[in-house]
């Protein structure tokens, strides 16, 4: 009978350990699962700002002018400033060249800003240049676009199409722009 005793005892004793190591087990899952979640969620999290603090609004902007193939054949960039107008504000120069006409160039850009959410400003805000086709405001951008015709090197050429220039800036940048027009 005493044997029984301590052989209850000591199941008694490894059914506890075995109860006790399968919570701590249990608990350790648990542990696991959350730190998971958590680090997905913070990934997520770092890629989202990392994407909302690299993508320069105003290389945004100049890309959600969307136009047919004809009226942007190649396409130049020129930035300078900082985005987040440290010293000087962020300025993009945008050109394309087109293959259409002016007038055809001008009314398929003209159109892609007003669809783009872009609203025409006050005359006296803009900037101005040859073969001006006007100037917009949106949020804290501003957009100036002209179109000129292409310039030929050999006048015996056949030479159709369109140079489309867009300025995107910060509106903070406008004195600047200005100044460098007055200076051209």
């Amino acid at each position: 009978m005493a044997t029984d005793r301590r052989a209850g005892r000591a199941s008694s004793r490894i059914a506890a350990d075995l109860e006790q190591s399968g919570e701590r087990i249990e608990r350790l899952r648990m542990t696991v699962a959350v730190i998971a979640v958590l680090a997905v969620l913070l990934v997520a999290a770092v890629l989202w700002l990392g994407r909302a603090f690299t993508v320069d609004p105003t290389r945004r902007a100049a890309d959600e002018l969307t136009v047919p193939g004809w009226a942007a054949v190649t396409v130049h960039d020129e930035t300078y400033g900082s985005r987040w107008c440290l010293g000087e504000c962020r300025v993009r120069m945008r050109t394309w060249t087109s293959e259409g006409t002016v007038d055809d160039t001008a009314n398929e850009y003209w159109q892609a800003v007003l669809n783009a959410g872009w609203i025409p400003a006050d005359p006296e805000q803009c900037v101005g240049g040859l073969g001006e086709e006007g100037c917009y405001v949106r949020d804290e951008l501003y957009l100036e676009l002209w179109v000129v015709p292409v310039d030929c090197g050999d006048r015996y050429e056949l030479c159709v199409g369109a140079e489309v220039t867009a300025v995107v800036a910060a509106q903070a940048a406008l004195p600047r722009l200005a100044e460098e027009r007055l200076a051209a």
